[in-house]
């Protein structure tokens, strides 16, 4: 049965960036009787002769599920520049992404790798109807190459997220939730957390896949789960994102920041990328620079539990009325409204 859309998104619903780019819109996608195929990629192609005709097989599928769909939602998969031309030829073409794609977190690519990547990510670009990226960095890149660009920031779903209740005489929780790979983060944060554990009485509460010791501090452990991530953020009084300032961290969506904040929890970050403009330094939250900035924007959370709650409860605001799945759900509505019939809705604001 022809659908409305083909959806290939890059990992399984488990995956973030899929989780918060894709599946969490599904549920709008059904109230609003907009059809859609997923088909993940495969898990395990093999090696030599049986990769190669297994992604021939898979991309034969694609070409044949994208004839039956008027649109082909392709989730930041870099898909080879013959099967993007097909697709963007048998009906409108979506790309979405919320990553530096363009680039690496350590710059490590081979010469040959970063070559395929550029060439397909820049053929997707120009192939596709609209692009949709996670902030104004993406955006900036995305318009070299492709006529229609629209920012779609990535959000959360504001409903998931009770308020913290700050308490005057508890010891304060700073916290931290990610991935081990951004370790290297927290590390680099240490001689600053050591010197403000002694003037402040405060625990670091560290949500990820696997333990970090930090000498001088007061680490609580906690593994990652999706199940309990939103009661772990609820234990943090405050919510800290550190991150350097390259190309890599500049594509980043903020999405650390938004959990903390949606859950009523101020947050120190680093100013960068879509942390300038989620984060209104001093309203909801701290965007910082120098260490020296980070240690008073922490002792000033720590040891003001007024100066929390305020910044707790308009970081709420914040999200719900400008990064939350109500406040975005509109806008990938119209874009795909106005692709599948042009005639009948507005106009998709682009950059």
């Amino acid at each position: 049965m022809p659908q409305d859309i083909l959806m290939l998104p890059i990992s399984g619903p488990r995956g973030a960036s899929s989780r918060y780019r894709m599946f969490q819109f599904l549920p709008a996608l059904n109230m609003a009787g907009i059809t859609y195929r997923l088909h993940y990629p495969p898990t395990d192609i093999g090696r030599g002769l049986a990769r190669a005709i297994a992604s021939w097989r898979e991309r034969r599928l694609i070409r044949a599920l994208a004839s039956d769909a008027h649109i082909s939602f392709v989730q930041k998969r870099l898909l080879t520049e013959g099967l993007t031309t097909t697709l963007a030829m048998s009906g409108r073409l979506v790309f979405d992404f919320d990553d530096a794609i363009f680039t690496s977190p350590t710059g490590d690519h081979s010469s040959h790798a970063r070559r395929r990547v550029l060439r397909r990510l820049h053929a997707t670009l120009n192939a596709a109807d609209v692009v949709l990226v996670g902030n104004r960095y993406l955006a900036d890149y995305a318009t070299q190459f492709s006529r229609s660009v629209v920012i779609l920031p990535t959000v959360i779903d504001t409903n998931r997220y009770p308020a913290r209740q700050h308490c005057a005489n508890a010891k304060p929780v700073i916290g931290w939730i990610g991935h081990s790979v951004n370790h290297p983060y927290l590390i680099a944060m240490q001689p600053m957390l050591a010197r403000l554990a002694v003037t402040q009485s405060f625990r670091l509460l560290i949500v990820s896949d696997k333990d970090l010791v930090l000498p001088g501090i007061k680490v609580e452990n906690r593994r990652w789960s999706e199940d309990t991530e939103v009661a772990d953020i609820l234990d943090m009084d405050v919510g800290i994102m550190p991150m350097p300032d390259d190309r890599w961290s500049r594509g980043k969506c903020g999405l650390k920041a938004l959990q903390y904040m949606a859950a009523g929890v101020p947050v120190v970050c680093s100013a960068v990328g879509a942390n300038m403009d989620i984060v209104r330094d001093g309203i909801d939250g701290f965007t910082v620079t120098t260490p020296e900035q980070w240690h008073q924007s922490l002792t000033e959370l720590c040891a003001n539990t007024e100066c929390r709650v305020n910044l707790g409860l308009a970081a709420r605001t914040r999200v719900r009325d400008s990064f939350s799945l109500a406040s975005a759900t509109p806008v990938l509505l119209n874009t795909f409204n106005s692709l599948i019939c042009p005639h009948n809705h507005g106009n998709i604001h682009t950059l």
